[in-house]
């Protein structure tokens, strides 16, 4: 009987999730495509096309704190207003395009495709690319199919976490690993076991504290209807880290079935 609870609350938790997420971008891009974000906020009103950010050519080689708290991108996509002029002075994109650590910025048809025609190139570059990196890499069910903590873990992706000149000096006894325990609020559904060690390794602290979560433990309140529109753990996952209908990645504490 125990059993067909959690069988049920799994089932109903999952139907939601894709119910809910079937309205959103994330649900209806292909692996090659998913993280990406259509960067256009500075650009309105003028004549040049948007780039398209590319999360996967970059979750590679740098760790997602790097970007989001070193270097002050929004983690809501699109949300940054990133100027022309801040790339030249060694802003945002700029801290790192500038011939030494990436290609250096240049022309604005770097970034910029300049009809459709180009566009519809660079996409199937980027494609074609990305299923060439993707062989390498271990497998995971949903979003771009890339289980990114498997690469790091097995040492096939080693993402840089500072940029000298930019990333101030951390002390690590501030840093928390242990694991977290949170009761589900689905009864038979399995709890969930936060990883911080996991976390630390791509994001740091400063990504989810204060600002997200409170620094002490379980004082942040927040519901799965919130997380699926894109608070809390939702601004990454369903976005850019694996997708919430991977419900057994979080949901991970076995389930006594006495």
């Amino acid at each position: 009987m125990r059993k067909k609870r959690i069988i049920a609350g799994f089932s109903i938790l999952v139907s939601a999730l894709l119910f809910t997420q079937a309205d959103t971008a994330s649900a209806v891009k292909k692996s090659y495509q998913y993280g990406d974000v259509l960067m256009n906020a500075s650009i309105e009103g003028k004549s040049v096309s948007a780039v398209t950010f590319r999360h996967w050519t970059h979750r590679d080689k740098y760790t997602c704190r790097l970007c989001h708290v070193d270097l002050e991108f929004s983690q809501y996509p699109n949300d940054t207003m990133v100027l022309e002029e801040d790339i030249r002075e060694g802003r945002y994109c700029g801290a790192c395009h500038d011939g030494k650590e990436a290609f250096q910025f240049k022309k604005c048809a770097e970034c910029h495709p300049q009809n459709k025609a180009e566009a519809k190139k660079e996409m199937k570059q980027a494609k074609k690319a990305f299923y060439k990196f993707k062989k390498k890499m271990p497998a995971a069910t949903y979003g771009n199919k890339i289980d990114w903590m498997q690469a790091e873990a097995d040492g096939k992706i080693k993402p840089k976490d500072s940029l000298p000149g930019i990333t101030a000096v951390r002390n690590a006894a501030m840093v928390n690993t242990r694991d977290e325990p949170r009761v589900s609020k689905l009864p038979g559904l399995p709890d969930i076991i936060f990883s911080h060690s996991k976390h630390v390794v791509w994001n740091g602290c400063g990504m989810c504290h204060p600002d997200i979560y409170a620094i002490e433990t379980g004082k942040t309140k927040m519901s799965m209807k919130e997380i699926i529109a894109g608070e809390f753990c939702g601004r990454c996952h369903g976005t850019v880290a694996f997708p919430l209908n991977d419900c057994l990645r979080c949901h991970s504490k076995p389930v006594s079935m006495k």
